[in-house]
C-alpha cells in the first residue's frame, strides 16, 4: 500500500515523504498474531522541531512540563530520586542502561521508550501533537541559534552558563574540545530546571549502586558546534542510510571506540549537548533527549522502508551492552523490560511503526537543507 506525500513547510523545498513511504501488504510478520499494516490516513506524523509553528512547540513544551509536575508512579523505596512522572522515564532508562545500548535491542527498546513517553504526554497531559525530532545536520554548525537551543520561549532552552572549571569531554585517554557552556541552563522554558538523579561521569562497567537516589542539581548543557559538525553531519546521515545491512547501520550510528575520537551520531549528539545529555544513564533528564532519539528512530524507519522484506525484522547483536557479560543473541521473541512503564514486549512487535503496537510515520525528505523561515 502506497503512502501519500506529506504536505508541510518542507514541501516547497522537496517532497517530504511520510516514512515508511510504502507498506507492502504482502510483507508478513515472521510471527503469528501480528496486526495488519495501518492506512496512511489514520497514521500520526512526527515532524522536525523547526517545522512546528510556535503554538505547536509551546504545546509540546507545556506537556513536558506537565509530566514534570505530576507525581511519580514508581515505588519510592525503589527509586527515591523519582519525584515526578517525568522522573519515572529517567529512572527506567537508568535501570536498563547496561542492557539497552551497543547491542541488538538498542533500536527496538528505544523505539518503544519513545512511544511510551509520547503516549504519556498525550494521555496524561492532553498533548494533541506527536513527538518531534531533531534533524541533526540542519543545526550542527550553529546549535546556539537553532530553534531547539536558541533560548527563546519556543526552544528547548539554551546553553548553560559558561563554567571555566567544567572539564572537557573525554573518551578514555582521548579529549574532545570543550563547549561554550558547562553550567546551568539559563534561558528558555527549561532554565532553572532541577533534575533529580546524579550525573554519572564516563561509562562505568557496572550500574552505580546509588543510581536512583535523590541527588538534585540543575539541568546543565555545554553546547559544542565542533562535535556536532563532525559527528552529526549530512554525510554521516547519508552513510547510515546507505548501509547494506543492520550490522553496518548500527555500527555507523553508534560506534564508540575507547580512547579514540571514533563515534557515530548517536553518541555525537549526546556529546554535542553535553553534561546531562552526556550521561549515558540519566540522559533523558534533558528534554532534548527525546528529539535526539526520535531522529535515530527516524533513520531506522527510513532505512527499513528502503527494503522492508530484508530489513523490517533484521537483528544483529546480543542483549547486553558490548556483550558484557556475554549474553544470547537478540531474537524476535526476546522480551524487553520497561519496568513499571509497561509490560514486557517481544522484539518483533516493536520492529514496524505501521503494525501491531504502533501507527505513526515521519515527515522527512533525504538531504534537504534546513528551512529558511523556521521562526513562524
Amino acid at each position: 500500500m502506497r503512502f501519500s506525500i506529506a504536505i508541510s513547510s518542507l514541501a516547497a523545498l522537496s517532497p517530504a515523504v511520510a516514512y515508511p513511504a510504502s507498506n507492502d501488504a504482502s510483507l508478513k510478520s515472521p510471527l503469528p498474531g501480528a496486526s495488519p499494516g495501518c492506512a496512511n490516513d489514520t497514521s500520526s506524523v512526527r515532524r522536525e522541531w523547526s517545522t512546528l509553528n510556535k503554538l505547536e512547540r509551546l504545546s509540546f513544551i507545556s506537556a513536558v512540563k506537565c509530566l514534570m509536575s505530576k507525581p511519580s508512579q514508581l515505588p519510592h523505596d525503589e527509586a527515591p530520586g523519582a519525584l515526578n512522572r517525568y522522573d519515572d522515564f529517567v529512572a527506567t532508562h537508568i535501570n536498563q542502561t547496561h542492557v539497552i545500548h551497543s547491542n541488538g535491542i538498542f533500536l527496538s527498546w528505544h523505539r518503544h521508550f519513545l512511544h511510551l513517553f509520547e503516549k504519556a504526554l498525550q494521555d496524561e497531559c492532553r498533548y494533541q501533537g506527536t513527538l518531534p525530532y531533531w534533524n541533526w545536520p540542519w543545526w550542527a554548525s550553529d546549535l546556539h541559534h537553532s530553534p531547539l537551543f536558541n533560548g527563546s520561549p519556543t526552544s528547548l532552552g539554551g546553553d548553560g552558563y559558561f563554567n571555566a572549571s567544567s572539564p572537557p569531554r573525554s573518551n578514555g585517554n582521548y579529549t574532545f574540545p570543550r563547549g561554550s557552556g558547562g553550567g546551568c541552563v539559563h534561558s528558555g522554558p527549561f532554565a532553572n530546571t532541577t533534575v533529580h538523579f546524579k550525573n554519572t561521569k564516563g561509562i562505568p562497567s557496572t550500574t552505580p549502586a546509588d543510581k536512583l537516589t535523590y541527588a538534585p542539581h540543575c539541568l546543565s548543557r555545554d553546547l559544542n558546534n565542533l562535535i556536532a559538525s563532525k559527528y552529526c553531519s549530512q554525510a554521516r546521515v547519508d552513510g547510515i542510510l546507505e548501509s547494506s545491512n543492520i550490522g553496518t547501520f548500527q555500527s555507523l550510528l553508534s560506534d564508540f571506540v575507547p580512547d579514540t575520537d571514533i563515534m557515530g551520531p548517536h553518541n555525537g549528539g549526546h556529546y554535542a549537548i553535553g553534561n546531562n545529555m552526556q550521561d549515558q544513564f540519566a540522559s533523558p533528564s534533558d528534554p532534548s533527549f527525546w528529539l535526539h532519539h526520535a531522529m535515530i528512530d527516524l533513520l531506522w524507519t527510513v532505512w527499513q522502508a528502503k527494503d522492508p522484506k530484508q530489513r523490517q525484522y533484521a537483528l544483529q547483536g546480543t542483549v547486553t551492552s558490548l556483550n558484557k557479560p556475554p549474553s544470547q543473541n537478540a531474537t524476535l521473541t526476546y522480551q524487553l523490560d520497561f519496568g513499571y512503564l509497561d509490560a514486557k514486549q517481544e522484539v518483533w512487535k516493536l520492529m514496524d511503526v505501521q503494525r501491531d503496537i504502533y501507527d505513526y510515520s515521519y515527515e522527512y525528505a533525504e538531504g534537504v537543507a534546513q528551512p529558511e523561515d523556521y521562526d513562524h
